[in-house]
């Protein structure tokens, strides 16, 4: 079985199936393990190399199905974000040997490769077409400017403001960690750059994501219903950017808020109080790891 994993809402959509019967079905959402943000915190800690808790499928659900054995391994991306997972299946108990295991590894690493050049090719022709239009484009990430996004905000808080759709904003501040003040200005633009890439790959292609200030990110989680699942995007997304910025000479942290569309006054209001909030948590968070904070300019 190939699934797809949802962003916000917690589970795995069945997009391919091969020799399954009747429990298994293209189309069907498998619903995904409880706290997987906290499992996963910790199997990092523990040094397991076993499959992400992102991908862990609930298993009382499975035993519903009358599955009883399991093997799953990630579909990863080079940006770090986890699009989906392969797994074998079956109704008997200890079907599968250490063999069927590194089979799988192999396909699971094919099909990310394939998945990741689809999705290249994709992101590619969008940006020719943005590039068309460098006025509503910031130059270090590619991705939309302030301007550029408020007019998407605008439009999204319309339509949650009439009824058509909920969604939830979510801003995010990146920091450079670390007592050389010279080595975090060198660092600070690849370090907005490859953030920037990990909230592009973890959102939909119906999600909006642009550039808000100087270390300022946002994303527009469209349809997504409360802020339970904006959260757990936001655990998905700074999970991202750890695994793909751990390998820099500074640490590199994202602190994010989340902030409903619906109730609020506008989208200027909106985009400010979660970029406060955002930036509020960004210096709390430095003064405990003994580092000054970093000053702050919106880019407008």
């Amino acid at each position: 079985m190939v699934g797809q994993l949802d962003s916000t809402e917690g589970f795995c959509r069945v997009t391919e199936v091969r020799g399954a019967r009747d429990y298994l079905k293209r189309g069907m959402n498998l619903p995904l393990a409880k706290a997987t943000a906290d499992l996963n915190a910790e199997s990092e800690g523990n040094g397991n190399s076993g499959v992400p808790s992102e991908v862990d499928l609930d298993g009382e659900f499975l035993s519903s199905l009358s599955v009883k054995a399991l093997l799953a391994r990630p579909l990863e991306l080079s940006d770090g974000s986890i699009v989906g997972t392969l797994c074998a299946l079956d109704t008997e108990a200890d079907p599968y040997r250490p063999g069927h295991l590194a089979m799988l590894e192999v396909a699971a690493r094919l099909l990310s490769y394939e998945w990741e050049n689809v999705t290249r090719r994709a992101e590619l022709q969008r940006l020719r077409e943005r590039v068309r239009d460098t006025q509503s484009s910031d130059a270090d990430t590619g991705l939309p400017n302030r301007e550029s996004f408020l007019g998407v905000l605008e439009r999204e808080w319309r339509l949650t403001a009439r009824g058509s759709v909920q969604s939830v904003l979510v801003a995010c501040h990146v920091s450079v960690d670390g007592a050389d003040r010279g080595l975090r200005e060198t660092m600070r633009t690849l370090a907005l750059k490859d953030t920037a890439e990990v909230l592009s790959g973890a959102t939909r292609s119906t999600d909006h994501v642009g550039r808000t200030g100087e270390m300022d990110l946002a994303a527009i989680l469209v349809g997504c219903h409360g802020l339970e699942g904006a959260e757990a995007f936001v655990r998905r997304f700074r999970a991202g950017v750890k695994r793909v910025t751990g390998g820099l000479a500074v640490p590199i942290s994202a602190s994010c808020s989340t902030v409903a569309l619906a109730g609020s006054p506008s989208a200027d209001n909106v985009l400010e109080q979660a970029e406060r909030v955002a930036r509020d948590t960004s210096v709390a968070d430095n003064g405990r790891h003994g580092a000054p904070p970093e000053p702050t300019h919106d880019r407008h």
